[in-house]
């Protein structure tokens, strides 16, 4: 007795941390998902005991005895910490979807979990595994001939009829295993799927078949610049009457043109992924919709180009992320640089220090004193971790300070480019559009990122234009003024720009007007305007959910808990959205609100399998 009880003392410590981290979550699961939790649990206990049992046979072999407890150790301990660690930051714990990233993605892995992953943090880690190493091997040395002697492999066979059916379930019972147990299955999955990730069905971007533009004998009449934010936060900003002062510069000429810069107040994203968000910026294409129209419908210097532009996009982004440099591959600008062609370090997880972007572009900007030009700028100093020169480390406390220190330097970074249009006689004939991919969870509702969460902090972007006076006369802008306290979106952008160009009604264009889901900010956006978030379709395979927002309802299906649940917030009254209100509302009111996402057929095949529809 005293020795099975040595046997299963690790395991029960694992169990109990286990129920105690879960604990709030198991008045949610029903009988089905209590079930698999018990059963993972079992399947656990069981796993552990058979394999140092079997370990133990290994003694005389002391390399391979020694090796397989040290890789046993690990797992233990990475399925264990790893999964607590990432439900911390994430709410939820890891799923395939999870894994997926660190799969497909291993260069942006490598490099986030190096500048995530301290010192203290191995040194903590080792500091736990080396008790669990003596203990294992411990155990390993104590004499189980009675055991042993019953018949191990029949158990072991029986035992692996029961996982293999936590393994067929698992897709819609993950979240209720116990973590080892899910770890474990969630690499076995990953190992049993053979898709050819160069195919990227569901895993990255693939080559477009963009509609050819004819150009226009018809010539501009001044520039434009769309900066494109990664991961920025409206909330965080000066403009939006944050009380830090993150954004001094650009407050500054903010105020300067105070009546030729506009801050539209509610904008919102299609998409909390940049994989999805920047096409739908440069598209107008929502993640909702088709995928065959957010790979042939133009690109915004696509529309330039018919006003002879010279036309440029420039990102610290790698376009190996996600393949997107299979999604620039046809009808790129005349000039694209990125973090490949820059011949830069990373910087900050994903890409290069911003101020080579924006010198760059600075550079450009000095060439073209003659020719107007057309430029879309994608930036990353507000991408986490947040790396930044510590002279503009103002805040130093927590995680919320790193943000805000990023959205400062940025700032900083930005203010060589207001100089460089001021010095070239440009700036008042150079309209700018400030918007977001997405916006970032600063460990709001236990989310750190984006990704896998739709509440208000990761899809409230800003969305700001300077339209310099001497442009602005030539456009009607009652509807522009009265649009900056509707609801708006990133997929607003390519509209907008459309009418700012004047071709919409370029007999090539006119078609294309049908394909929009978002409105142009010149003319009167609805008031029961809605806009819907998703990152899960034909180009991305991330399990989240659904989102919508319509007049001041925000409404959520998330899938990527378990139970998956339904949640409804008054984004106005509530804007950190901490009163869950869907138990307030009659389920026709919520039919109504579905039927709006349900009109769309995207969110019919990704979620019809869900109770919501």
């Amino acid at each position: 007795m005293k020795l099975f009880l040595k046997l299963i003392l690790l395991p029960l410590i694992f169990i109990s941390i286990d129920l105690i981290s879960r604990f709030p979550l198991f008045y949610l699961y029903n009988q089905w998902q209590l079930l698999f939790y018990f059963i993972s649990v079992v399947v656990s206990i069981s796993f552990f005991i058979i394999l140092v049992l079997l370990l133990s046979k290994l003694k005389k072999t002391k390399i391979l005895f020694n090796s397989s407890i040290f890789f046993l150790s690990i797992f233990l301990l990475i399925a264990f910490l790893g999964s607590y660690v990432f439900y911390s930051f994430n709410g939820f714990f890891p799923n395939f979807y999870s894994l997926l990233y660190f799969r497909t993605e291993p260069e942006s892995t490598f490099l986030l979990l190096k500048d995530s992953v301290k010192t203290k943090d191995i040194v903590y880690f080792c500091l736990i595994e080396i008790p669990v190493f003596i203990y294992l091997r411990y155990l390993c040395f104590q004499n189980y001939s009675m055991i042993l002697n019953r018949n191990i492999f029949l158990a072991f066979s029986r035992l692996l009829v029961v996982y293999f059916f936590l393994f067929v379930y698992h897709n819609k019972f993950d979240q209720c295993l116990i973590v080892d147990v899910n770890f474990a299955i969630n690499l076995q999955r990953h190992l049993v799927d053979n898709t050819d990730h160069m195919t990227f069905s569901g895993k990255g971007h693939s080559v477009r078949n963009p509609i050819l533009l004819t150009k226009m004998k018809k010539k501009s009449q001044f520039n434009v610049l769309v900066i494109v934010f990664e991961s920025m936060r409206k909330d965080r900003l000066q403009a939006y009457n944050y009380s830090r002062e993150t954004t001094p510069n650009l407050e500054k000429f903010r105020l300067e043109h105070e009546n030729e810069f506009h801050v539209f107040k509610r904008p919102y994203t299609v998409s909390t992924t940049t994989m999805l968000a920047v096409p739908a910026i440069l598209t107008g294409i929502g993640s909702h919709q088709a995928k065959e129209l957010v790979y042939s419908q133009p690109l915004l210097w696509e529309y330039a180009k018919m006003l002879n532009y010279e036309t440029f996009f420039m990102s610290s982004h790698s376009m190996q992320w996600y393949r997107f440099y299979n999604y620039y591959q046809k009808n790129k600008p005349n000039h694209f640089w990125t973090k490949e062609t820059s011949g830069k370090p990373f910087f900050n997880d994903l890409g290069i220090d911003d101020k080579f972007t924006v010198d760059h572009l600075n550079e450009q900007i000095k060439l073209h004193k003659k020719k107007y030009f057309f430029g879309v700028i994608q930036l990353n100093s507000t991408h986490y971790p947040y790396n930044i020169p510590s002279k503009y480390k103002k805040w130093k406390d927590n995680f919320s300070d790193s943000y805000d220190n990023a959205v400062l330097y940025q700032d900083a970074v930005l203010k060589e480019l207001w100089e460089t249009l001021k010095r070239e006689n440009k700036l008042e004939n150079t309209v700018i559009f400030f918007v977001s991919d997405h916006a970032e969870s600063l460990k709001d509702h236990s989310n750190i990122g984006h990704v896998d969460s739709y509440y208000s902090e990761t899809v409230s972007i800003p969305l700001m234009v300077y339209l310099p006076e001497k442009i602005a006369k030539n456009y009607k802008l009652k509807n522009f003024l009265g649009n900056k306290n509707k609801i708006t979106s990133n997929i607003d952008i390519a509209p907008t720009i459309i009418d700012l160009l004047k071709i919409d009604n370029n007999q090539e264009i006119k078609p294309l007007l049908y394909n929009f889901d978002g409105f142009s900010l010149f003319r009167k956006i609805p008031k029961n305007r809605e806009v819907i978030t998703m990152n899960n379709n034909d180009i991305a395979r991330f399990k989240i959910g659904v989102s919508l927002i319509k007049g001041d309802l925000h409404y959520l299906w998330r899938i990527n808990v378990v139970p998956n649940r339904e949640e409804l917030y008054n984004i106005k009254s509530d804007p950190k959205e901490t009163k869950n209100l869907i138990s307030n509302y009659s389920k026709s009111k919520l039919e109504f609100l579905k039927r709006n996402m349900r009109k769309h057929l995207i969110c019919r095949k990704f979620l019809r399998k869900y109770e919501v529809f």
